[in-house]
């Protein structure tokens, strides 16, 4: 079994834990609120800033990712501040400690964000709530035409750095789906 089967195996039930935590339902039924929404951007950019963060202590590891055509957070923070939304602060510590083969697990589970996020994109335009919102926004269309070429690409780059260490690639890509539960979590605003 490849390093990726073993991936989509062995964290699936806590994909499907996040996914449906992530406003699924709502999002299928083209219900999702404006608030929902925004949390979700909200949520996205916590994780995807402390995992750009801690890649970039490790350029020599990662510099066949390409991380800078792989960031995220200046399309979230485009998406946010057309909204008027403040900028989430920080959690503390997220993947700070992490090592290289770890953070390729954290990876996995921030590139297949840009896999769901095209499905999103899709029912975000027939959402009446949303729909005048999207004129600008950046995040959830991903990397357009691109997308299938850089989820092959990461597959390489994944394989050849972390077949060695798959125990570890593996754990810790189910620890990055619990993180982004708790950020996830963290991130929704007071109910007033």
């Amino acid at each position: 079994m490849t390093l990726l089967e073993r991936l989509r195996n062995e964290t699936r039930s806590l994909h499907e834990q996040t996914e449906q935590l992530f406003y699924t339902e709502s999002l299928r039924n083209g219900h999702l609120s404006v608030e929902e929404y925004t949390h979700l951007l909200r949520t996205h950019f916590t994780y995807h800033q402390a995992l750009e963060a801690a890649i970039d202590h490790h350029p020599d590891f990662f510099k066949d990712y390409d991380p800078d055509s792989r960031k995220k957070t200046t399309w979230l923070l485009n998406d946010l501040a057309y909204l008027n939304e403040s900028i989430p602060q920080p959690i503390p510590g997220l993947f700070a400690d992490w090592s290289p083969v770890a953070l390729l697990g954290a990876a996995y589970v921030g590139e297949g964000s840009m896999l769901g996020g095209m499905v999103i994109w899709r029912m975000l335009q027939k959402n009446s709530a949303i729909q005048p919102l999207l004129e600008q926004a950046r995040f959830y269309q991903g990397y357009g035409a691109a997308l299938g070429s850089n989820w092959k690409n990461f597959g390489v780059f994944l394989t050849r750095q972390g077949e060695a260490y798959s125990d570890e690639v593996v754990a810790a890509a189910a620890q990055a789906f619990l993180d982004y539960q708790t950020i996830f979590h963290r991130s929704q605003l007071p109910v007033f």
